[in-house]
């Protein structure tokens, strides 16, 4: 098979678009499904309570990131890193051993809230380092 024109550039740029969402999305859909086995399928207030936790978590790691709760500036352009640094493995994989953690750990309806918030933070901290080491080794080799 040839190369369309343009083709595996535009790949490029989609995977490169996607790799920060995809991994968002593995981490929450494994967070939510392993937080359903193990305290029960939720309820309304349940699922709500994960979207609190995380949308929290968010906010909170956003405003660390900028150093303010105000407006934030520009956000910055992501540092050129190898493909395997999109592996998601650090990321995704340590966010939900962490929220396998928090379920053992709190009560049914409280690991809700509790799996949102952890599987927010810790994939978006997670993967911020992951970014970081790949970035400083393809930096300095």
């Amino acid at each position: 098979m040839t190369d369309a024109p343009g083709f595996r550039r535009s790949l490029r740029a989609a995977t490169a678009a996607s790799a920060t969402p995809y991994g968002y999305t593995i981490t929450t859909w494994a967070s939510g499904t392993l937080t359903a086995t193990t305290i029960g399928a939720p309820h309304l207030l349940e699922v709500l309570l994960f979207i609190v936790g995380a949308a929290t978590a968010f906010v909170l790691v956003e405003c660390g990131a900028h150093g303010t709760a105000g407006v934030p500036g520009p956000a910055s352009a992501p540092p050129g890193v190898p493909v395997w640094a999109h592996g998601h493995w650090v990321s995704a994989g340590g966010a939900v051993v962490l929220v396998w953690a928090a379920n053992h750990l709190i009560d049914a309806t409280g690991a809700w809230l509790a799996a949102g918030f952890v599987a927010t933070g810790a994939y978006l901290l997670l993967g911020a380092l992951q970014t970081a080491i790949a970035a400083r080794r393809a930096a300095s080799g």
